[in-house]
């Protein structure tokens, strides 16, 4: 009977967690003075990033998402989870950031439990990419237009609190943003859809240090 009531405590404590983690991603969470006072006598702060899906292709003359994807020769979560995670480590003079190299598979967890085993006290950062997409504008269809939006948490992986959760970042071509424009000859040649994920990467970090930088109760 004791091993079944801590089996049934133990579940508890996951589902309240659970269900924590999700209100946090639904309301949003600004990271404390307290918590953010602490980051730096973390034990590590595990920067991860979710595996990009295949890029949506609207339109145009049908180039298709996998090429798009060899192409670019770089996961757009990956260079910006590096991006930020420089900001933030000058920023916030953090000496203990580690940054994963190795993209983590979907769907993005609902639980952080999951990582429990592998990172014990540690706090995670995650992030992840929720649009990656070209189009065609609508005066010019031999021009591409490329969004990118992605977002970014971070949590305590002992108890599963999530410590901040309102990192949002977006970049799109079609609001005049002449920089995340290219031809359509070039979603599969030349260098200059590298350098569209370049100035993402650049931008979407700067959005996520600008959002992480506003003040929590």
């Amino acid at each position: 009977m004791k091993l079944q009531s801590h089996n049934i405590q133990t579940r508890c404590a996951f589902l309240l967690a659970a269900l924590a983690l999700l209100g946090a991603c639904v309301q949003g969470v600004r990271l404390s003075a307290d918590d953010r006072a602490r980051l730096s006598a973390q034990p590590a702060i595990h920067v991860l990033h979710y595996e990009t899906p295949l890029p949506r292709i609207r339109g145009g003359n049908g180039d298709a998402p996998a090429a798009v994807r060899r192409h670019a020769a770089a996961d757009p979560a990956a260079l910006i989870a590096q991006g930020f995670g420089r900001l933030l480590g000058k920023k916030e003079k953090l000496e203990n950031l580690r940054a994963e190299a190795r993209a983590q598979p979907r769907p993005v967890a609902n639980d952080i439990n999951r990582y429990r085993e592998q990172y014990q006290r540690a706090l995670v950062l995650e992030l992840w990419v929720d649009e990656w997409s070209f189009a065609p504008l609508p005066a010019d269809t031999k021009t591409y237009a490329m969004t990118l939006n992605a977002r970014s948490r971070l949590s305590r992986v002992e108890d599963g609190r999530v410590l901040w959760s309102t990192g949002r970042c977006s970049v799109d071509g079609n609001n005049s943003n002449r920089e995340q424009r290219l031809a359509g000859t070039e979603l599969t040649g030349g260098t200059k859809l590298r350098k569209l994920l370049v100035a993402a990467r650049n931008e979407c970090a700067r959005q996520l240090l600008r959002d992480f930088d506003v003040r929590g109760p």
